[in-house]
């Protein structure tokens, strides 16, 4: 039986490739998304960064397991959310984890 959620949102661990000398370094953080109907993720254009940002504005619910450079948790907010993304490589990272929840939900349904 198919059960058709009101509000679907899922939660994912994020990878996210952090620049670092010489190459990069995974870290994760965990993301609650809510998942667009299909014609509201279509009118995002995820080609230019203002689609891209307002498109993960609208699909972030809230983000989890970020720390400062003292490992101290930060608790989220709008703040915190505009600051990660202004960071391509996170930007990144959230598209991707999004699109490949979803692609994969759609996949095998």
């Amino acid at each position: 039986m198919f059960q058709i959620a009101t509000s679907p949102e899922f939660t994912h661990q994020v990878p996210v490739m952090v620049p670092v000398d010489g190459g990069h370094k995974e870290d994760t953080m965990s993301v609650r998304f809510r998942v667009l109907p299909a014609d509201a993720a279509e009118t995002f254009d995820l080609n230019t960064a203002e689609g891209t940002t307002d498109f993960l504005k609208e699909v972030i619910v809230s983000i989890e397991d970020v720390v400062d450079d003292n490992k101290k948790p930060l608790p989220y907010n709008d703040a915190l959310r505009d600051r990660l993304l202004g960071l391509y490589f996170v930007r990144i990272a959230l598209v991707n984890a999004y699109l490949r929840a979803v692609m994969k939900a759609r996949v095998g349904n």
